[in-house]
């Protein structure tokens, strides 16, 4: 199933229609990722969690779902903000959808420091859904793994 699906990412992110939608969704992609480290570091889960929907979805790697900017919110706002100790969003890819989705896929990593000051890594691979809803991108659907 994931095989064909991948194929079919690939050939519509080849079309002049996708690059030019990619292009569009860019700079918002880049913005909420690029900002996500510092906004884990300032305990500002507020901007974090502006970048979804009203109605998106983040399924968290253990299956926790969370809907809506508020529950977002409160999945990143019970991460202690001194806990965090380096990570970040690496965008690997993107692919355009029917319905003017574009698909983007990449690694997030997460580097925290425990009361002991141990520090531990965890990264695991993700794939978000923007969706461009009034004039802006907005996630749609988040999973992480």
């Amino acid at each position: 199933m994931i095989a064909p699906l991948l194929l079919a990412a690939v050939v519509a992110a080849a079309s002049p229609e996708c690059a030019a939608l990619a292009e569009d969704a860019r700079p918002a992609i880049d913005h909420a990722n690029g900002d996500w480290l510092r906004a884990m570091q300032a305990g500002d889960a507020a901007s974090i969690a502006a970048a979804y929907a009203a109605d998106g979805v983040f399924v968290l790697g253990d299956g926790t779902v969370a809907k809506g900017p508020a529950e977002v919110q409160a999945v990143f706002a019970g991460v202690p903000s001194a806990s965090i100790a380096g990570g970040g969003i690496y965008s690997q890819g993107l692919a355009c959808g029917d319905g003017g989705l574009v698909y983007e896929w990449g690694l997030g990593e997460i580097v925290a420091r425990g009361p002991d000051g141990r520090e531990t890594r965890r990264a695991a691979p993700y794939l978000t859904v923007w969706k461009k809803l009034d004039g802006g991108w907005k996630i749609i659907r988040n999973l992480g793994f």
